[in-house]
Formats: structure tokens, C-alpha cells, sequence
């Protein structure tokens, strides 16, 4: 989540670090101490860089022993692939598009079940105590308990590893003296909020 995202764990939002021998060690450890190879999807026309980060990816995890098969394609046939869950390994942004937290615990961080709960947790990844507190959350109308348990949720995915975040990207932004808008914090450009002097 994007430090702009109500609900946001500032001491939460930390990368795991880079570690390739600490890495072969878990591979060891799982069985797999000569690595696998595995196929990544990735678009490659939906993010800033997106083919690119993938390419980066690839080469570190080429490091460790996993040997990445990589299927960079367009976002018109990438998404609907990975929608149906036909995927091993993908990449996903993901802007809170009501910049709350609760989007992002929802749609991608909760158990895939009905009423779109988990429709972009594409690895099925699940808990039920966070699934639990998902819940509350979206009902609490208390700001501190609310944002307590948000940590508590963003706490529990972390330590689960139930998703690997690479970076926030960036906002591109121009500025013109003889145009005035309203920027909207999910990067939407509404027409209606813009005037040309």
C-alpha cells in the first residue's frame, strides 16, 4: 500500500531483504537444493517498466537456482490469463482505487471466495485470522480500532509471505502555467477537473 492509503503501516513497509544464500538455504531446505525452473507471467504494456522488473526478477531468482521461463505479453491477453488462475508465478500492481486500505486486504490479500472477496489473490493464498479481521474492518467505524487492526492484517500477511511487494511506482505529473486541475490521488485524469487558461 502507498503511504497515501488510509490505513497505512509506515513500520510495515519494508522489503525482505536480498539474500541469495539465505534463499538457497530454503530452497535446500524444501528440496530443492539444485533449484526449479518455473514459468512467469508478466504484461508488457500495463505498467511503467513492467517487462523490464520482470526481466530483473528473472535474473535474480536465476541466482538462487530458479530458473524463470518468462511470458511477457500484452495486457490483453496476460490479464484474462491469469485471471482463470492459469499461473504459476505473476506480477500484479495494485492502486487502492478508494484509497483505503480495505480494497487492498479484500481484493488481494484475502482468501478467494464470493462477492469478490480475493479475486486478485491469484495464488490463493489464505488465513483465516486475516480474513476474519477483514471483516471487522470493513464495518468499524472507530478510526484507531479500525487502524489496529489493518497493522494486525498487514502483520499477519508479512510474516505469511502471502505476497512478495517490489516497489511503489511513481506518478509521472506535468505542470503548465495556463492549466489548472484537480490531481486525484489514484493518478485519474476527470476531465471535468481541468481548465485551460
Amino acid at each position: 500500500m502507498a503511504a497515501q492509503v488510509a490505513g497505512f503501516a509506515p513500520d510495515l513497509n519494508k522489503r525482505l531483504p536480498f539474500d541469495p544464500e539465505a534463499s538457497k538455504k530454503l530452497l535446500a531446505e524444501a528440496g530443492y537444493p539444485q533449484g526449479f525452473e518455473v514459468t512467469m507471467n508478466c504484461p508488457n504494456d500495463r505498467y511503467v517498466n513492467d517487462a523490464a522488473i520482470c526481466q530483473a526478477v528473472s535474473a535474480n531468482l536465476a541466482r538462487v537456482g530458479v530458473k524463470i521461463k518468462l511470458e511477457a505479453e500484452t495486457k490483453g491477453t496476460y490479464f484474462p490469463k491469469i485471471l482463470r488462475r492459469d499461473t504459476s508465478f505473476y506480477m500484479l500492481g495494485w492502486t487502492s482505487s478508494t484509497v483505503d486500505a480495505h480494497n487492498v486486504l479484500y481484493s488481494i490479500m484475502s482468501s478467494p471466495g464470493e462477492g469478490g472477496r480475493g479475486q486478485f489473490n491469484l495464488g490463493a493464498y489464505s488465513n483465516p485470522k486475516l480474513d476474519q479481521l477483514t471483516d471487522a474492518i470493513a464495518s468499524e467505524t472507530d478510526p484507531k480500532k479500525r487502524n489496529d487492526m489493518i497493522h494486525e492484517t498487514v502483520r499477519i500477511h508479512e510474516e505469511d509471505i502471502g505476497h512478495i511487494p517490489l516497489h511503489q511506482q511513481a506518478l509521472n505529473w506535468a505542470a503548465k502555467k495556463n492549466i489548472e486541475l484537480v490531481q486525484l490521488p489514484g493518478n485519474e485524469m476527470v476531465w471535468k477537473y481541468i481548465s485551460v487558461k
